[in-house]
């Protein structure tokens, strides 16, 4: 964790990292350039984002990160989404685009609607590893809670093991 970094900082060191098969990210508040890190690192093979998209800019889609994954991306194996704003739309397109995925940690993603259609029944059936947006995040070192005092309607709890 380093909070001198910039997220056009953070893209310009990865993208000079081409054989990088693991990125984590936590706690983002802006826009990162998913789909340059993903063109740039055809070897990524795990991407963990925790708490991204939070205080997205409201002319940003809460889809564009996972359409930026599913565009720039088709080799990972394992996706951590924890507290994204993405939608069914966006889990779709990282359905379609990222055949060999193994992994993937949705929790507290709470507009994916996995009772509508049959993405839950994809996801099962697709997913060795599936941790759906309701499951508990006992084992993460942080959970993120909702609070109606604030703006975004989040507040992040923090809780180191």
């Amino acid at each position: 964790m380093n909070y001198y970094t910039t997220d056009e900082g953070l893209v310009n060191a990865v993208v000079k990292l081409p054989l990088l098969e693991e990125l984590e990210i936590a706690y983002l508040y802006s826009d990162l350039n998913l789909e340059a890190i993903g063109h740039s690192c055809p070897k990524l093979r795990t991407l963990k984002l925790k708490c991204s998209g939070l205080r997205q800019p409201r002319c940003k889609s809460y889809d564009d990160d996972a359409l930026a994954i599913a565009e720039s991306m088709p080799e990972l194996r394992q996706l951590q989404l924890l507290a994204n704003r993405l939608t069914n739309t966006g889990l779709n397109a990282i359905l379609d685009n990222c055949p060999h995925l193994e992994h993937l940690d949705l929790r507290q993603c709470l507009n994916i609607k996995l009772s509508e259609g049959d993405l839950e029944k994809r996801c099962l059936e697709r997913i060795k590893d599936f941790r759906p947006p309701n499951d508990s995040t006992a084992d993460c070192p942080f959970h993120v809670a909702f609070d109606d005092t604030n703006d975004e309607g989040f507040r992040f709890i923090y809780r180191y093991n």
